[in-house]
């Protein structure tokens, strides 16, 4: 049975949990979009790195402030078990976008530039998907959107192979130098993003023991 304080909208001592989860998945957003700007040719800058950083940090330290109160609201709340356990989980899902998007500008500090790469129309439209994902997806959890979140999971999912088929091609591709390994870690962040967020979803429409379906099932195709 899915959690149905994930679905009211009743005042608690929970809300700021929620709500800085949410900023979480929109700073998120904001790592991913500097990060990526840079390697579809903004390139590496001073500026850039601090921002990506500053910005994660930041995800980093919301991170931590959510374990602390869930520690506090659970040691006199017991009766809210089952909500703490959830939001512990899907907490770290929310934490890992922002540390993929980051890794995005990792691939500019050694190197990559698809600003004139031969595929790059498509390798910008699945960053315009994920980016818009991102978003959605704090959207819907922001408002507990069971019906909208079950609609962008399955929306979502159907990127998860795509994102493994072009894995899976680098590794023929006569292409020399970064190219081949510049595409690869860049789909498999994309896929990595687009299974946490779909994670953190889940706690609107699974129960409790399945949290951690897409991270885990989808890796073992």
């Amino acid at each position: 049975m899915v959690m149905d304080f994930f679905r009211s909208g009743s005042t608690s001592p929970m809300d700021h949990v929620h709500a800085t989860l949410v900023q979480m998945l929109r700073d998120g957003h904001e790592v991913f979009d500097t990060a990526s700007d840079a390697l579809f040719g903004g390139g590496k800058s001073k500026e850039t790195k601090h921002e990506v950083k500053s910005t994660d940090k930041g995800i980093n330290e919301a991170q931590a402030d959510i374990r602390r109160s869930l520690m506090t609201h659970a040691s006199v709340n017991l009766g809210d078990l089952a909500l703490v356990l959830q939001y512990a989980s899907i907490v770290k899902d929310a934490e890992r976008v922002g540390d993929y998007s980051k890794n995005l500008y990792d691939l500019v500090r050694y190197g990559a530039d698809f600003s004139t790469i031969a595929d790059r129309d498509e390798l910008a439209g699945y960053r315009d998907a994920v980016a818009g994902l991102i978003i959605e997806a704090a959207d819907v959890f922001e408002a507990r959107d069971a019906d909208r979140a079950q609609h962008l999971i399955a929306k979502a999912d159907g990127f998860l192979d795509d994102y493994d088929e072009h894995i899976k091609i680098q590794f023929s591709a006569d292409a020399q130098g970064w190219e081949p390994v510049g595409r690869a870690l860049y789909y498999r962040f994309l896929k990595r993003i687009t299974a946490h967020l779909m994670n953190v979803l889940t706690a609107l429409v699974q129960p409790l023991d399945r949290l951690d379906y897409y991270d885990e099932a989808k890796d073992d195709r």
